[in-house]
């Protein structure tokens, strides 16, 4: 679980530089209006989808340790 939550909080980070990536296009004069809405919904759903499953699964990240009973 630990590997799909690091997955999707890296894909939002990706998404969300291609969103940055089309509103810095605008800029240069050459901005992708295609790469804002794929980076903003994208991240948006991932980052929600990241936390969700963190937090549902927040249990299995703070084990106590044998040693420390």
């Amino acid at each position: 679980m630990r590997i799909i939550v690091m997955c999707l909080s890296i894909a939002t980070l990706v998404l969300y530089g291609y969103a940055l990536a089309g509103m810095g296009g605008y800029l240069m004069g050459r901005g992708r209006l295609d790469y804002i809405v794929l980076g903003l919904l994208g991240g948006s759903i991932t980052a929600g989808l990241a936390l969700w499953l963190w937090k549902k699964n927040i249990h299995l990240y703070f084990l106590p340790d044998d040693d420390e009973r």
